[in-house]
C-alpha cells in the first residue's frame, strides 16, 4: 500500500494516537537573515560554533531528534511517524556559499531547498509550496539558529499538535517586566516640576527621550511567556492558513494562524462560515478530521538552552553549552 500519510488503523499499524491519524512529520528550517546585530562578516546561521556553521547544528538536531524518536517506541512523547522530512529555507544569495560550507564540513544530510522570501511569512509559504497539497501529518517551522531544542521539546511539540493540531513552546519570564508607554507624555513646563516628580531625569533617571517623559508600569510576569521555537501545526491547518494575505501583525507562526481563525473566509468543500459568540465568522474549522473550533493555541514546556542566536554574547552562551553538552559525554555523567 502506497504510504500517504494517510493510511487506515490495524493492530500492526500503531499510526494513530487516541484516535487521529499520524500522517507526516516536516520540518521547517529558516536559514535567511542578515546578522547585523552579530556584526560578523557573514550572516549569523553560517557563523561557526563549536567547529560547525550554527544552521548545521540545527539541521543535525532534528536529524537526531528523528533517530531518537524512532529508538523510543515506549515514550509517551514518542509517536510512530514515517522519515521526518526537512525543508530548509534559504535567500537564493546565499545558497551557493551554503553548500560550499556543506562540501568544507562533509555534511550530507538529506534536505530540501526552498527559496527565502522577503518577508519570513513568504519564506515559509515558499516552504510549504514543497508539501503535497494532501498530505496529512504535522509540520513543524524552527529558526535555523536555535540549535539547542531538546529532544523532549521537539517531540513535545508534534505530539501536541497531532492531537490539538498546534504547539509552541514557551518558557516562564524570569526577570522583572515593565510596559513603557506607547505614546511618551510631553515635559511639564518649567516651574511645575521638581526633583521628586516622577519620570523626572536626572544624572540617575534617565527617563527622557527627545524632550519627553517615558512612561512605564510594571506587569505581573506571571502572566506572559517568551516564546520559542519549533511552533509545530497540522498541515492542513497551516497550509490554510498562509493561503491568507501577508499583514505587518505576523510575527510568528502562531500569529498566522490566529489571523486566520479571526477572518471569514469560505469553507473548503462549500458550506456556511461559522459565527462566533460575537457574530463575526470565525473562519476556523476541522482540519485533518481534528475539530479545531476553540482549540486556540496549545502552549507546551520549552527548554532554557534553546537561544536564539542573534548577539554576539549567545555565542559565548552556545559555545558554553556545546562544551558542557561534550563533558558530559566525555565523563558518562548528567
Amino acid at each position: 500500500m502506497e504510504d500517504n500519510g494517510s493510511s487506515a488503523k490495524t493492530t500492526d499499524n500503531p499510526s494513530f494516537r487516541e484516535g487521529h491519524r499520524v500522517g507526516y512529520s516536516y520540518a521547517i528550517i529558516l536559514g535567511g537573515g542578515k546578522g547585523l546585530r552579530m556584526g560578523a562578516d557573514v550572516p549569523k546561521q553560517f557563523i561557526e560554533v563549536g567547529g560547525l556553521p550554527i544552521l548545521m547544528r540545527t539541521i543535525m538536531r532534528f536529524r537526531e531528534y528523528d533517530s531518537w524518536a524512532r529508538s523510543n517506541h515506549n515514550s509517551p512523547l514518542s509517536t510512530l511517524h514515517s522519515p521526518l522530512r526537512i525543508i530548509l529555507v534559504l535567500p537564493k544569495d546565499q545558497q551557493d556559499y551554503w553548500h560550499q560550507l556543506c562540501q568544507k564540513h562533509h555534511f550530507t544530510e538529506d534536505y530540501q531547498i526552498a527559496d527565502g522570501g522577503s518577508e519570513r511569512f513568504f519564506s515559509i509559504k515558499n516552504a510549504l509550496a514543497l508539501i503535497p497539497d494532501d498530505a496529512q501529518g504535522v509540520v513543524a517551522v524552527h529558526d535555523g539558529v536555535r540549535p539547542f531544542p531538546s529532544m523532549e521539546v521537539i517531540a513535545r511539540c508534534f505530539e501536541t499538535a497531532r492531537q490539538t493540531g498546534t504547539a509552541v513552546p514557551v518558557v516562564p519570564v524570569v526577570e522583572t517586566l515593565r510596559k513603557v508607554e506607547a505614546h511618551p507624555q510631553p515635559l511639564p513646563k518649567e516651574g511645575e516640576i521638581d526633583a521628586n516628580t516622577p519620570g523626572i531625569a536626572t544624572n540617575q533617571n534617565l527617563s527622557l527621550r527627545e524632550g519627553h517623559r517615558v512612561g512605564s508600569i510594571t506587569v505581573p510576569r506571571s502572566e506572559y511567556r517568551l516564546v520559542q521555537t519549533p511552533q509545530a501545526f497540522d498541515i492542513q491547518l497551516h497550509k490554510a492558513a498562509y493561503r491568507q494575505p501577508f499583514n505587518d501583525g505576523f510575527t510568528d507562526d502562531a500569529s498566522v494562524v490566529e489571523a486566520y481563525w479571526e477572518t471569514p473566509h469560505q469553507l473548503p468543500r462549500g458550506g456556511e462560515q461559522e459565527a462566533s459568540p460575537r457574530g463575526k465568522a470565525t473562519g476556523r474549522r476541522a482540519c485533518s478530521g481534528m475539530a479545531l473550533e476553540g482549540v486556540g493555541i496549545t502552549l507546551v514546556e520549552g527548554n532554557r538552552e534553546n537561544i536564539k542566536i542573534t548577539t554576539p554574547f549567545d555565542l559565548i552562551v552556545a559555545e558554553s553549552i556545546i562544551l558542557h553538552a561534550t563533558t558530559q559525554d566525555v565523563s558518562g555523567t548528567e
